[in-house]
């Protein structure tokens, strides 16, 4: 019997901490910790060190949403981190498991219906990643074998902009770029920033190109997962931002700091930001100042 209670005692502790508070904030509020999703093998954007913490662009960016919610609740918040994956981020979100995902996530309707998501915070183009070499052989880009990962909007794109490519689907993009070492696959697609990143981790590194060269096959721009109809957590998220991307057109704001930290000249991939892409996150709000 004391076993029983017990066990509805803690039952009831989850119940509550998922919902019976008003929203997100009021939970913060109410125990001081922010649950946050990120990835463990996405490196900038995220990934686990071998000390088992994470660290990454994307953690940097959660990071500054906690301290936001720390000063607008008015007490300590701590910053829980959990490991997601592409299949199930939004459930989880959408559960009530986890407060918020900020990784490489896009926006789409179908998405739409199960969360919310906040202002974009990055953009870039889905794109092939090929072993240069292949015998001398030309690629057909239309043709290929291409690993994408489930859960994606990778899949889509590729559906829909090489239909004749051969789809392996793969879990991770770890288990992809496996395929494509052992010649399962010959190319795997994903936005240009995470292929790269790939490579640049690969052991031992090979030279690679990413297909088509001109231009992506899709511009896709990355968002944070929220819970659905909580407009107070979704503006706080929203202002936090917009107050980062402050300046970015003049290379110049915490936006620029945090960027430069994974993705300049010394961080852990040079991937500048071209000036359409200063000039989106600049013009990103939707409210006049």
């Amino acid at each position: 019997m004391l076993a029983a209670l017990a066990m509805l005692a803690a039952l009831a502790t989850i119940h509550a901490r998922a919902y019976a508070a008003d929203g997100v904030l009021d939970q913060i509020a109410a125990d001081g910790v922010m649950r946050a999703g990120t990835r463990a093998s996405a490196a900038p954007f995220a990934q686990k060190t071998a000390s088992g913490e994470f660290e990454g662009f994307s953690v940097d960016l959660l990071e500054e949403i906690r301290a936001a919610a720390e000063r607008t609740v008015g007490r300590a918040v701590r910053l829980e981190l959990h490991e997601v994956t592409p299949a199930d981020r939004l459930q989880r979100v959408a559960a009530g498991e986890i407060d918020i995902v900020c990784g490489i996530t896009t926006p789409t309707w179908n998405r739409e219906g199960l969360v919310d998501f906040s202002l974009p915070f990055f953009r870039d183009g889905t794109r092939v990643m090929v072993y240069r070499g292949h015998g001398g052989r030309a690629l057909d880009l239309g043709r290929l074998k291409v690993g994408v990962v489930e859960g994606t909007t990778t899949v889509a794109v590729m559906k829909d902009r090489l239909p004749g490519a051969s789809l392996h689907v793969y879990p991770n993009m770890g288990d992809a770029m496996r395929g494509l070492e052992t010649g399962e696959v010959e190319g795997v697609a994903n936005v240009g920033v995470v292929l790269l990143g790939l490579a640049e981790r690969g052991k031992p590194r090979r030279s690679v190109l990413l297909l088509p060269r001109t231009r992506a096959l899709a511009t896709e721009t990355l968002a944070c997962v929220l819970p659905q109809n909580d407009s107070r957590w979704r503006d706080l998220v929203n202002r936090t931002l917009v107050g980062m991307f402050a300046d970015v057109q003049d290379f110049n704001g915490r936006y620029e700091e945090i960027y430069n930290r994974w993705f300049g000249r010394d961080g852990a991939l040079f991937y500048p930001l071209d000036r359409a892409t200063r000039d989106y996150l600049g013009n990103v709000s939707i409210w006049a100042r």
